[in-house]
């Protein structure tokens, strides 16, 4: 079950991270939603749970406003 839970962790941070450093405008928005997608997941199946890890929900919620900010940018430009 661990391994599970840190494999799930592991995910929404690599896709996270790809949008993040993404320099292709054009590949921009669709890492975004991909990562949009992973945080949200996660959040949920954290949420889900009762023994949820704190650090990864302010990890989550974090990086949901990260991206929130970064997608509201780029329909600016």
């Amino acid at each position: 079950m661990q391994a599970a839970q840190a494999g799930n962790q592991t995910i929404w941070k690599q896709v996270y991270r790809e949008a993040l450093f993404e320099l292709e405008p054009q590949l921009l928005q669709s890492k975004l939603q991909a990562a949009q997608s992973a945080v949200d997941a996660r959040l949920f199946e954290l949420r889900s749970r009762i023994d949820s890890e704190p650090r990864e929900v302010l990890e989550l919620t974090d990086a949901q406003r990260m991206l929130r900010y970064l997608q509201e940018y780029e329909q600016q430009t």
